[in-house]
């Protein structure tokens, strides 16, 4: 076990999920605030998990309140050219979003010679997210969100990391 993975991870997430926005959304996401949580739970108005598995087990949940999800929802479907107006695609949009950042967070980890994989991302708005604290560590990264010129402040995005503090061993 690696005693210094948690810092990787924070470091790789601080810089793969900057680079993502600036580059799919124009989109400026400085860090604000990171460091270790132990809440119970939580729950957001928009919320995606996607969990990896390999030589180190965890998940990522990718979390934006309302007001952020209003600004940030018509850019990421500009991207990924569908039509944001359509509420059946709203959620699906954030899923593939979610997904991409996780998959740009394990591939920098796969660099470092880690062997993990992602599952597909799960849907998890508006629910109460129970979070084990006897299984996992956990840390919470949040970011600001500002527009390519740096002048609308467009909410704060929330990503909470869970690594799993006794990694299930190899079959």
């Amino acid at each position: 076990m690696d005693p210094l993975i948690d810092e990787k991870f924070i470091l790789t997430v601080s810089q793969v999920l900057p680079e993502h926005f600036q580059k799919t959304l124009l989109v400026y996401a400085d860090r604000e605030a990171y460091g270790p949580s132990k809440n119970e739970g939580l729950c957001f108005e928009n919320c995606t998990l996607v969990e990896f598995v390999g030589d180190i087990n965890g998940k990522v949940y990718l979390a934006l309140d309302g007001y952020t999800k209003l600004k940030l929802l018509p850019k990421i479907a500009k991207a990924f050219q569908i039509d944001p107006t359509s509420r059946s695609h709203s959620s699906s949009i954030m899923m593939e979003f979610a997904n991409q950042i996780a998959g740009k967070l394990i591939t920098e980890m796969r660099l470092g010679r880690y062997e993990i994989d992602i599952l597909p991302p799960e849907n998890l708005n508006h629910k109460l997210v129970p979070i084990s604290l006897e299984h996992f560590r956990q840390y919470i990264l949040i970011f600001n969100l500002k527009d390519r010129r740096g002048e609308e402040y467009m909410g704060r995005l929330y990503l909470i990391l869970l690594l799993e503090k006794f990694p299930t061993p190899k079959k």
